[in-house]
């Protein structure tokens, strides 16, 4: 079981971190960061694993796992996480923790193929023409390097229709071999973006429909919820479960009830103060009800 798994769930239900002076404190290592650097203009491949666990080793005070124990020791499955969202935290301090806290779970291969976001985008027209390109070469050079999944931020816009289409299709590419005995590994934040208090909001249409296709290659959904928990960066793993096909309702109606039942899952591993558009969803499923069980609707 990961050392990091000090502490029973309990825990994670108390406030988030009460003032600016009690949050965590992340640290770039300079080593690393050139190390990085260097990769993306070599365009050489690493180990997210390896770096992982570097970034992690560097942050006051230590991060916490928990419910590690629920971490599959083998066979494929999609990690779903929240965007978890404040000024001056950065997404991807999540993701190492998840990324290390599998890792650190497994014996058998860990890397996870992250689907991230290939560039940024702003409301206003001067980092748009600047900012955006600079962080679509940075990102996509990230992703060949580390061997994750690019695709254009969410919502989509029309004019990445295609960029997005070609992304859908190489995380499909990486599931095709988990048929042959290969066990990937998905990492995916079904919202796409951040919301503007760190809580949950409703993932993008079609966000949902993916991730049943993605389920029917017979992946389970590992819920992961994230957030910094009386000043530690924490993450909360919850029972893995299968995420139903609904054939009987129409594609909208089957869009809504994947995303809700991931969302909702994400949830019940945050503190309630994070729950947002879920908070009813969350407390049904922490009374022992199903989403849309019979007599649930």
């Amino acid at each position: 079981m990961n050392q990091r798994a000090a502490r029973s769930r309990p825990s994670l239900l108390g406030g988030l971190s009460g003032g600016k002076s009690a949050w965590p404190r992340y640290v770039h290592p300079p080593r690393l960061v050139l190390s990085i650097a260097l990769s993306l203009l070599r365009e050489r491949e690493r180990s997210f694993c390896s770096d992982a666990k570097a970034l992690i080793d560097g942050v006051v005070p230590e991060p916490r796992v928990e419910n590690s124990h629920l971490i599959p020791q083998e066979g494929p499955f999609l990690i779903a996480t929240n965007h978890y969202y404040r000024r001056g935290y950065r997404a991807w301090w999540g993701i190492a923790l998840i990324t290390e806290a599998v890792a650190s779970s497994r014996s058998s291969t860990s890397e996870i193929t992250w689907v991230i976001t290939d560039r940024w985008t702003y409301p206003d027209a001067l980092r748009v023409r600047v900012v955006t390109p600079l962080t679509h070469l940075i990102l996509t050079r990230l992703a060949h390097t580390y061997g994750f999944v690019s695709m254009p931020p969410m919502p989509p816009q029309p004019r990445y229709r295609e960029q997005g289409a070609c992304g859908v299709r190489q995380v499909l590419s990486v599931l095709r071999p988990s048929r042959d005995g290969d066990a990937p590994i998905i990492g995916i934040a079904p919202e796409g973006r951040d919301s503007s208090d760190g809580s949950l909001i409703a993932p993008p249409s079609g966000t949902g429909r993916f991730l049943v296709h993605m389920a029917s290659w017979g992946l389970h959904i590992l819920p992961v919820g994230v957030a910094e928990v009386d000043g530690v960066l924490t993450a909360s793993f919850g029972p893995p479960f299968a995420l139903e096909g609904w054939s009987e309702v129409d594609k909208r109606e089957r869009d809504l009830r994947a995303s809700t039942q991931v969302m909702a899952a994400i949830g019940a591993q945050l503190p309630p103060s994070l729950w947002g558009e879920y908070r009813e969803e969350v407390e049904r499923i922490l009374r022992g009800g199903g989403l849309y069980s019979e007599g649930s609707e």
